[in-house]
């Protein structure tokens, strides 16, 4: 079973079909079984697709009020105007400016570029810049990759007699401003042929109608954008990505020479993988951390000592933001794992001034490791709380957080993603009001996706001839994802942290007979233990070609694994580990008795699934030979005692599920024990409001600090009044054994060290020697 998805096979064509077009098109039956999968039915529409032509680019003047743009931008070329371009501060943003500024450049024409501050401006049209620039005198604003959403601002600009034209692709609004010109890809009045254009790409199509021929020079920036924006990499997208990818590979600006050099990038082998995670993040980080109007003089910079300061200090700030990014990450995963235990559905996380440009990050990568909807607050000195959320593909956030919109104080976004502003005194009750909606009460956050795999592979079958043909279909993005492999039938494997700096990711090396396989799994660190605990049975992932230091090699980018169901047989018995599969409700649906140990989690259970039949784990009958241990017991006691009054089992699968795997943890060394005596004995007057600054100080979790005090309390060494910690002036001679809280949780430790973190043969050999 699987880790994080539940896989399905991409439904296959037909083996008929699969020849025709293949013969037809000059192409192997691989290469046609993948074309087909994505629509592509002829031999015409393969060989566009496999080799996309300039020529295939759709006329400019088909996109909406494209010709009245055009006139407006001559008349002010002709004129000499002061033109202003208002860009947006992604990479995005920043590519659709730079070709404008070009473009118009190109035409003996000079316009002053403007870049939002995310953090003072915000997103789109400001209506206080929009004044400033009114009085400074300009007579054109010509918006790029923004502002379709811009009414109040542009009213304003047009009723003082400054002209605006919007360059858009983001969500049309129900009622557009009164631009001289909207230039947006989805009207429906112009039904143009690519509706999925980035910023980069409408810019583009911009500078091809003024220059009256698609400028090639500009290609490269358009595939930046393109790329970095994550739209559909199909139709004229296709067409400008491949061009701007070979126009890379053959020549590269001079900022992007600087750029991809402090990035450790090839440039005669870009790909659209380089610009996805290298040079899109760096140009990202002006946005998050400075100015991204630096992106904009880097990308159009023909001064070298300028480009190579620029990029330096781009390559900086890169490196701060995954710091940044990696300290409130950490902070965020702990509250994270607090709230799970708390039965929080969406998780609220905030801490004071966290940098508000990787709230985002942060945001996805928590949603990545826990599957719950996340967001992420950073608290202001003036007591507002500015945040992102980002939320799982099954479960829409915006509509869910929507529903209290009279909270916040800026608010918007989309399906998964979203930003806000709300007062940081609001955010308890916030919190709890967003948990008890229906539709977050009702959602199954375990559930896990489906997700689809497009061939089954052996490590031996997996070499350069296959990855060149997967290449026959590239670029990848959005609408033209990389094939997923699932790996199979591979004799034994090896795991461990990848690299010495930290434990965030992982690599794996698959053996068949004499072929290895490589695996790269990002993200993937707090998994190792899993990985190497239990057998893996297969592998999914996408091929890449790593180049590294003028050598290359073949590996798959890991997406999730397939853990063996372990069946040991012991005389009568049959024993299935089953405790690397994390989806219960499969598990569930296909047990016959769910026994558990605890009662809570057993209504639970049979609330949510009415027909399933629960027992506890003290009420099973004689007669009864199946079953599924489905949560953890509260002590080896239990467990020890289960198993003899029930040696009649010739089935048993072993699940021990809990959502609260925190408390089967807090195994707390003598000396933390000793030091956090000796800090509550040594500082007077402290309060129960104090605890956070307590465990920070003792390198403490919120869930430790609370446990210790209450053993604490057990024992008399401190009592609470009032909300005051109060201590005798003696401290009594007591065990900490003495401490009923203290025995609970040394048992539940006991239960995680036998039970949960032991490899399956540790597991059965010590049911057999309580089955002797």
């Amino acid at each position: 079973m699987s880790w994080k998805y539940q896989w399905q096979k991409r439904a296959q064509p037909h083996s008929q079909q699969v020849a025709q077009l293949a013969k037809q098109a000059g192409i192997n039956e691989l290469v046609a079984t993948l074309l087909l999968q994505r629509g592509i039915k002829t031999s015409a529409q393969a060989q566009s697709f496999l080799h996309p032509q300039l020529q295939n680019l759709h006329d400019p003047y088909l996109l909406h009020d494209m010709d009245k743009a055009v006139e407006r931008l001559t008349q002010a070329l002709f004129s000499n105007e002061k033109i202003l371009i208002y860009g947006d501060y992604d990479a995005d943003g920043m590519t659709s400016a730079a070709i404008l500024k070009l473009a118009l450049a190109n035409l003996g024409g000079q316009a002053t570029v403007f870049i939002p501050d995310r953090f003072q401006d915000g997103y789109g049209p400001n209506l206080e810049r929009y004044q400033q620039f009114v009085q400074e005198g300009y007579q054109l604003i010509v918006t790029v990759d923004n502002g379709i959403t811009g009414l109040k601002e542009i009213e304003y600009a047009q009723a003082h007699q400054v002209d605006v034209i919007v360059t858009d692709h983001h969500n049309l609004p129900s009622r557009l401003p009164p631009a001289v010109a909207l230039v947006h890809p989805r009207f429906t009045q112009s039904s143009y042929p690519c509706p999925d254009l980035s910023g980069a790409g409408v810019a583009f199509k911009l500078a091809s109608a003024l220059l009256e021929e698609p400028p090639v020079e500009l290609l490269d920036l358009a595939a930046i954008g393109t790329i970095a924006d994550m739209v559909k990499l199909t139709d004229e997208n296709r067409i400008l990505v491949t061009w701007g990818l070979k126009q890379m590979q053959q020549h590269l600006r001079i900022g992007l020479q600087k750029l991809c050099a402090q990035a450790h990038v090839q440039a005669t082998t870009l790909t659209e993988d380089d610009i996805s995670f290298q040079i899109a993040p760096r140009l990202n980080s002006l946005g998050r951390l400075d100015q991204a109007s630096k992106g904009v003089e880097l990308l159009t910079t023909t001064d070298t000592a300028q480009a190579q300061k620029l990029a330096q200090e781009i390559e900086g700030l890169n490196q701060k933001r995954k710091i940044l990014t990696q300290e409130v990450y950490q902070a965020a995963l702990k509250q994270s794992q607090k709230q799970i235990q708390s039965q929080n559905k969406i998780l609220v996380l905030a801490g004071n001034n966290w940098h508000q440009g990787i709230l985002g990050i942060v945001a996805g990568k928590i949603v990545e490791q826990t599957r719950h909807p996340t967001v992420v607050l950073s608290i202001q000195a003036d007591g507002r709380a500015v945040g992102s959320a980002r939320s799982p593909d099954n479960f829409n956030l915006y509509q869910t957080l929507a529903a209290l919109r009279s909270l916040y104080q800026n608010f918007g976004g989309h399906a998964q993603a979203c930003g806000l502003t709300l007062a940081a005194k609001d955010i308890s009750q916030w919190q709890q009001q967003l948990n008890a909606l229906p539709q977050v009460q009702e959602f199954d956050f375990e559930q896990k996706l489906t997700r689809y795999y497009d061939l089954k592979l052996t490590p031996s079958t997996i070499n350069l001839v296959l990855w060149q043909q997967l290449q026959q279909l590239a670029p990848f993005g959005q609408g033209n994802n990389l094939p997923i492999i699932k790996v199979v039938d591979f004799d034994t494997y090896t795991a461990q942290y990848l690299g010495s700096k930290n434990q965030l990711h992982l690599k794996l090396r698959l053996k068949q007979r004499q072929q290895f396989l490589e695996i790269v799994a990002f993200n993937w660190g707090a998994q190792l233990a899993q990985v190497q605990k239990f057998d893996l049975q297969a592998v999914y992932g996408s091929l890449l070609k790593n180049n590294w230091r003028q050598q290359s090699h073949l590996q798959l980018n890991l997406e999730d694994v397939d853990f063996k169901a372990i069946i040991v047989h012991q005389n009568q018995h049959q024993l299935i580990d089953l405790r690397a599969h994390r989806s219960l409700e499969n598990q569930i649906q296909q047990a016959e008795n769910l026994v558990f140990f605890q009662e809570q989690h057993l209504q639970t259970v049979q609330k949510q699934y009415s027909q399933a039949h629960c027992l506890l784990a003290t009420q099973v009958a004689s007669n009864l030979t199946q079953m599924s241990l489905i949560d953890r017991p509260t002590s080896l006691k239990d467990f020890e005692q289960f198993i003899v009054n029930n040696k009649q089992l010739t089935r048993l699968e072993l699940i021990f599920h809990t959502r609260y795997p925190l408390y089967y943890q807090l195994n707390l060394s003598a000396a933390t024990w000793h030091q956090s005596l000796k800090y509550f004995y040594n500082h007077q007057n402290l309060t129960v409001s104090d605890l956070p600054v307590v465990a920070q100080y003792l390198g403490l979790t919120p869930l430790e600090i609370k446990f210790i005090l209450k053993v604490f309390s057990e024992l008399k060494f401190v009592k609470i009044e009032n909300g005051l910690l109060m201590h005798p002036n003696k401290i009594p001679q007591r065990q900490l054994e003495e401490s009923p809280t203290y025995c609970q949780i040394n048992d539940l430790v006991a239960v995680q060290n036998q039970l949960i973190d032991s490899k399956t043969g540790e597991v059965i050999n010590y049911i057999k020697k309580i089955l002797q």
